[in-house]
């Protein structure tokens, strides 16, 4: 789904190293994907002090990403793993949440079906 700069991985193609139990270059792999944060798994998507998990990204059909260390400051990326799902239901609310305090940016598939990210749009508070 995301981008890996250092393995020439463009967004939405599959990784050359999924293997069955996994990343098959996990000890040595490349610091864009030591970095990622799916802010789910972290349990930065809580609600009232709990995990929902209709955020979880396979239900919601997002993917939420923080960098705290952009040119613009702090970010959120909303990767669709669904299309349109950033549009309605859980995802979009708390897009909204978020474009309260700040930028985020959302990634969706391009329209004609192709592996390659399609729209960005951004919303900066």
């Amino acid at each position: 789904m995301i981008a890996v700069h250092e393995l020439d991985k463009r967004a939405y193609e599959p990784c050359t190293h999924l293997c069955a139990s996994g990343c098959g270059i996990y000890a040595e792999r490349p610091a864009s994907c030591r970095t990622f944060e799916c802010q789910w798994l972290r349990g930065a998507l809580e609600v009232d002090g709990s995990v929902d998990l209709a955020l979880r990204p396979d239900a919601c059909g997002v993917i939420f990403d923080y960098r705290p260390d952009t040119a613009v400051g702090e970010m959120f990326t909303a990767w669709e793993v669904e299309p349109g799902a950033s549009a309605s239901g859980p995802a979009r609310s708390i897009i909204e949440g978020l474009e309260e305090r700040f930028p985020v940016v959302i990634v969706t598939r391009d329209p004609d079906g192709e592996q390659a990210p399609g729209e960005r749009r951004s919303a900066v508070p």
